[in-house]
């Protein structure tokens, strides 16, 4: 839920992400409540954005990320009264107290990122900062590693120390954390091992943006399903047009080429339109209603199975094409 009125913000911007498990049959209470705070939340000064998802793996866990321009306007909205009265009166819909953490700069769009926090370890800190480059010059060194950040506890708003770090995969993420290096360096920092870890992702980036509050980010397998909805009649057809307006070019240039020309179409003018088609189902108002999702899927499946029938009646009765 973007800000309407947002300006560019002076200072690094901070975002808080609450994560809350839904007792069983309190979902639509919860869409209604949590549509009440982020319309709060956007009143005050200095808000960007909230988006609303489930967290990975999760059919009751609900991450919420609050995106202000800086922590001074952050602070305000958690020390606020109206948020006090509004998480006071959320609670009889959540199992246990959330889980928060306070990020102060731009939250990036990477595949999978995970949020590690760790208590203040007073007159320890040298030894705490020292074990945590070496957990980061390990894990730098596994495969689809894309880069750590570290925020230190900032009074008032953040007491503990919080540890993004993010794999370009849930795989290559495991592996990690299986790994046997790993788990040596927990063992050797077992004093500092009183942390709590938190998933966060957001694949595909701005091809499935926030909708609105209170609306859950899609599902990663029907993302995907429908990116093949785009992906496949876009290629199909620049991979034709290209073969013949340029049937002499090179592969490595035609494939260049048709992938610039994919992109950009599927960013600006494909997927947009997939996404606003197929809204019923990728963010749907009851996540458990399975006529949905099997609507859903056979209009995406059918989909590509016309298209596939389109294609071959014209590239191999109509005409010879590729």
């Amino acid at each position: 839920m973007p800000a309407p009125d947002a300006a560019a913000p002076r200072h690094p911007p901070a975002t808080v992400v609450v994560t809350q498990r839904i007792r069983p049959g309190q979902e639509s209470a919860f869409r209604h409540w949590q549509d009440e705070v982020d319309t709060a939340a956007a009143s005050f000064s200095g808000f960007l954005g909230t988006e609303v998802g489930l967290s990975p793996g999760s059919e009751s866990e609900w991450s919420v990320r609050y995106r202000f321009d800086g922590a001074d306007s952050l602070r305000h909205w958690l020390d606020s009264e109206t948020r006090r009265a509004l998480m006071a009166r959320g609670d009889e819909l959540f199992e246990g107290a959330p889980t928060q953490y306070v990020l102060i700069d731009e939250g990036r769009d990477d595949a999978v990122t995970v949020a590690v926090s760790h208590p203040q370890v007073p007159g320890r800190e040298a030894e705490f900062l020292a074990w945590q480059r070496r957990v980061i010059e390990a894990e730098s060194a596994f495969p689809g590693f894309r880069g750590s950040e570290m925020h230190r506890p900032v009074p008032g708003i953040q007491e503990d120390w919080i540890i993004l770090f993010t794999f370009d995969s849930s795989e290559k993420l495991d592996r990690w954390l299986a790994s046997p290096e790993r788990a040596a360096l927990l063992e050797e920092g077992r004093e500092f091992r009183d942390f709590k870890v938190q998933q966060i992702a957001n694949p595909y980036g701005s091809w499935f943006p926030a909708r609105g509050p209170g609306i859950a980010s899609a599902a990663s397998w029907k993302t995907a399903l429908s990116v093949l909805m785009g992906l496949y009649p876009t290629v199909v057809i620049l991979t034709i047009v290209i073969a013949e307006v340029w049937p002499g070019a090179p592969l490595w240039v035609s494939l260049l080429v048709g992938n610039v020309l994919s992109v950009s179409i599927l960013t600006w003018v494909v997927m947009p339109v997939v996404t606003r088609v197929l809204g019923f189902w990728l963010e749907p108002d009851d996540p458990h209603d399975r006529r949905t999702e099997r609507l859903g899927v056979a209009v995406s499946v059918g989909f590509l199975a016309v298209a596939a029938i389109v294609f071959w009646l014209v590239t191999r009765v109509f005409w010879t094409l590729p």
